[in-house]
């Protein structure tokens, strides 16, 4: 790979890519740039730029690009979409319902028994639009908070069971595990708190053994992807499937379109092989091709992510801190996030999820014992994190 260049990117990409002056949103700029700069590959990573439809615009100009159709994207940019693409596939997912609009949602709560249900925006909602209610009260007062209160809303089953992720690399009716990951939405340790956009992973994971992913993304992504290309709308792209292992087996919590955060972190420095050639071939429609001459194959190395937070995530972060590394143990590595540079050169806060310490170990507790010497050797005001991580009876082994 001779050049990387990135839109909007943050505070540490300058320090190994080209940062454009315009943003992603300017698809005709974005045009522009794949034609000068002679671009072989785009990969689209933000839900929002996906579900416009960026895709579409990249591959009409004749360049290889990861990413969904605006279509085909609608499985994560609209939940009841999706849920009704898994029903007519035959995918296992949690009961549900759907509604135009939060009022009618708490009209339908009303006459129903009292007890948890999960509350969702039907649309994009950075992280924040997911609240699981343990009762009508709880439910009914998150139809009345943005995001969920701003659009239709699905209620949906509570189940319960292990969760895992799995992503898959998707062309057409070809669909290629990566490997699984579990990840921590909740707050605070012990899985409390509200959900967030992912405060830690690691791969491998118990819950979902690597060599249980392939027959998986088969059975649970697969279908759908047949779908979408039946109704004349493939998919090319990453599909990342939300799990659940409840009593009778494993269902779909959601689908996102692109690759997983903090997923990602864990599970791509466990792919053997070129990941750039891999990522070409899934552009140009050759996935199929490709993995046949070169099968994708997994690291037996696991990895931990620890998300440190800003002050006030994820309702109000607070911005402008600076940040401070002192040297890192062999094997850990800081993954920017929510960070920018300031005048001096220095780096200061800039989101909820400033940065991921991620760590290399021969298992998951020894990645997870450099992970947390990393994340206290990493120093900003007001700098939080989940203490349990990989951590309990799944993983500490």
């Amino acid at each position: 790979v001779a050049t990387i260049d990135v839109a909007p990117g943050n505070g540490a990409m300058a320090l190994f890519a080209r940062v454009l002056d315009f943003a992603p949103t300017d698809v005709a700029r974005i045009e522009q740039h794949c034609a000068a700069a002679s671009i072989d590959l785009v990969i689209v990573g933000p839900d929002d730029l996906v579900a416009t439809g960026i895709g579409d615009a990249i591959r009409r100009a004749g360049v290889s690009v990861v990413c969904p159709s605006r279509e085909a994207a609608r499985i994560e940019s609209s939940k009841s979409f999706a849920k009704a693409l898994m029903i007519e596939a035959g995918v296992p997912t949690a009961a549900f319902e759907t509604y135009p609009n939060a009022a009618e949602a708490r009209a339908a709560l009303e006459g129903r028994p009292d007890g948890p249900v999960v509350v969702k925006a039907d649309g994009l909602a950075a992280g924040k639009g997911v609240v699981i209610a343990q009762d009508r009260a709880a439910a009914a007062a998150a139809l009345s908070r943005p995001p969920i209160s701003e659009g239709a809303v699905v209620l949906e089953e509570l189940l319960d069971g292990p969760e895992a992720s799995l992503m898959a690399l998707v062309d057409g009716g070809t669909v290629v595990a990566l490997p699984p990951a579990r990840d921590h939405k909740r707050l605070g340790d012990g899985d409390t708190g509200p959900n967030t956009g992912g405060m830690g992973a690691c791969s491998p994971t118990s819950v979902l053994p690597d060599e249980d992913a392939q027959p998986l993304a088969e059975s649970l992504i697969g279908p759908v992807a047949r779908l979408l290309a039946a109704r004349g709308t493939p998919y090319r792209g990453v599909i990342f499937a939300g799990l659940l292992h409840a009593a009778d087996g494993w269902r779909v919590l959601e689908y996102n379109a692109r690759f997983g955060d903090p997923e990602a972190q864990v599970v791509l420095p466990r792919l053997g092989g070129d990941f750039a050639r891999l990522m070409i071939a899934l552009g140009d429609g050759r996935l199929a091709e490709h993995v046949a001459a070169h099968p994708v194959r997994f690291s037996q190395r696991a990895y931990v992510d620890v998300a440190l937070c800003a002050a006030g995530y994820p309702a109000a972060p607070r911005r402008g801190d600076r940040i401070s590394v002192d040297d890192l143990p062999d094997d850990v590595w800081t993954f920017h996030a929510g960070t920018r540079r300031s005048a001096d050169g220095g780096f200061v806060t800039d989101g909820g999820r400033v940065l991921h310490i991620v760590a290399q170990g021969d298992t998951v507790a020894e990645a997870r014992r450099k992970a947390y010497v990393g994340a206290e050797r990493v120093h900003f005001e007001g700098k939080f994190y989940r203490h349990d991580i990989a951590g309990g009876s799944l993983e500490d082994a």
